[in-house]
């Protein structure tokens, strides 16, 4: 008995000793010093980089959660080590409430709150709003599976990711991760144990001419963006169909894929033809074409390839920062070591053994329950410049409880069901934009927040009365009474 009391002496010592550490007042000065700091930092990071780098450092940063954890401790053992409380501890105690519900209503907006972004185009309708988060998603025996991939920025180490679990249970490893990626596209031989349709791949370089360039140029069947390609003035395409003259003035050079030869012709912007075939047989890389354009241009067969598949692969961005930087990309393996490389909005297949996985690459989407359809985007611009001055959207907004016209300027947001949509950009267009971005905000701690507020600003208001009362009332007592003296009175 006498062990057990002593447990429950040195327990209770010890909770007293780190009640007494929490709701110190040198616990209260390091970690506003370090919150100060911290926002102070975040501040800069912003303002030199950008905003996901300084939520990734600071503001969702586990130090940063800690730190008001620890505030939110500080000021509730505070609160608590006034009891019993008294009819003057009122002022003492709104105000650390209303602290405490400000950082509850904080916690509850970062856990369930939504911000993102709604892109519309005139006349189209939309519901998805785009997160800051990017998703892997798989198909595999028609099911769907997604898991979010955390953002890194630019320099720091990216921890590989396994999905084989049972939420994901397709076994794959995000073995790579570039913040802001550039692609580059090249084509290789498609194995045999892959079926499809021949497609044709040509590189060729092109040298010479009045600026004296030297440019590598992919020709491929498999895409429209691939059979014609412009290079400065000049015009390429790749075809299985006869070579004719469309009309269209030169210069331009095609390839006509047939069995065993390649046909080219040449057509300069005088008008004059150059035609001659590249056989399998003699060779058809490293031949060269003089198509007879302006400056010596000399065409060079750098790679064939009868049946080709593209490859593309990313590589980190030269603009790793701010509105210009590029979106991320991913590196994904397969169980038996294949691989592909997937950029934000992009799918490709991956071939596993026997069997084949349809991946996307695609930011998290949440679906609101209305829909928007932008009826018509105004823009108005400064007088004599092209910079705006102002913009908005005509919209009708689309739910179960019947169309809804309303209209959405940077200064007045729209107010539906929950969420706040703000007029946020736009996107250019000729001969005016189409196209409006809203940002889309969810903040369910938000009346946590403000009567949080109200109760601070009410309990320095009472505080400080209360202080202004005590401080006249000791001013009255110190001062000396006034006594009436006849003897004064006369001689004066």
């Amino acid at each position: 008995m006498q062990k057990l009391e002593r447990i429950d002496s040195s327990l209770w010592a010890v909770l007293e000793k780190v009640f007494g550490v929490l709701c110190s007042l040198k616990l209260a000065i390091l970690i506003i010093l370090a919150l100060t700091c911290g926002l102070a930092t975040a501040t800069v990071l912003e303002s030199l980089y950008d905003t996901p780098t300084a939520q990734f450092w600071v503001y969702k940063a586990r130090w940063f959660e800690w730190n008001l954890i620890l505030l939110g401790m500080n000021i509730f053992c505070v609160a608590m080590s006034r009891i019993p409380w008294r009819l003057r501890h009122i002022p003492f105690l709104l105000a650390h409430l209303g602290i405490l519900l400000l950082l509850a209503g904080s916690w509850v907006t970062q856990r369930f709150g939504l911000d993102g972004n709604l892109r519309v185009s005139e006349g189209d309708t939309e519901s998805a709003v785009e997160l800051d988060q990017s998703s892997l998603i798989a198909v595999s025996d028609q099911r769907v599976y997604s898991m979010v991939i955390p953002w890194v920025p630019p320099g720091v180490k990216f921890s590989p990711i396994a999905t084989s679990s049972r939420s994901f249970p397709v076994n794959l490893t995000v073995d790579q991760w570039i913040s802001h990626a550039d692609s580059e596209v090249s084509f290789l031989p498609r194995p045999v144990e892959e079926p499809a349709q021949k497609l044709g791949a040509l590189r060729v370089r092109v040298t010479g001419g009045p600026m004296k360039i030297s440019q590598e140029i992919w020709l491929w069947e498999g895409a429209p963006q691939w059979r014609e390609v412009q290079a400065g003035p000049a015009r390429f395409f790749l075809s299985r169909q006869k070579l004719a003259d469309d009309g269209r003035p030169g210069p331009w050079l095609g390839f006509e894929i047939r069995k065993g030869e390649i046909v080219y012709a040449a057509k300069s912007s005088a008008g004059k033809w150059v035609r001659g075939v590249l056989t399998e047989k003699a060779g058809i890389a490293g031949m060269e074409i003089h198509p007879g354009w302006k400056g010596d241009v000399v065409l060079s067969v750098e790679q064939w390839i009868p049946d080709a598949k593209v490859q593309v692969d990313y590589r980190p961005s030269r603009i790793q920062y701010g509105a210009q930087a590029p979106s991320s990309a991913i590196h994904v393996v397969g169980s038996q070591g294949e691989s592909v490389w997937l950029g934000l909005g992009e799918r490709a297949v991956l071939h596993t053994g026997n069997s084949e996985v349809t991946l996307g690459y695609f930011p998290k989407r949440v679906v609101l329950p209305f829909s928007l359809r932008l009826d018509r985007f105004q823009v108005d611009h400064d007088p004599g410049t092209v910079r705006a001055a102002a913009y908005s959207s005509q919209v009708t907004v689309l739910g179960s409880g019947g169309d809804k016209k309303a209209t959405i300027s940077m200064n007045e947001p729209l107010e539906m069901n929950g969420f706040s949509i703000y007029q946020a950009s736009y996107e250019e267009g000729d001969p005016r934009p189409v196209t409006s971005i809203f940002s889309v905000n969810q903040d369910p701690g938000r009346g946590l927040k403000y009567f949080g507020s109200l109760l601070i600003v009410l309990g320095s208001v009472l505080l400080f009365a209360s202080k202004y009362k005590k401080s006249t009332a000791t001013r009255s007592q110190a001062r000396p009474a006034q006594s009436y003296d006849p003897i004064v009175e006369v001689s004066v």
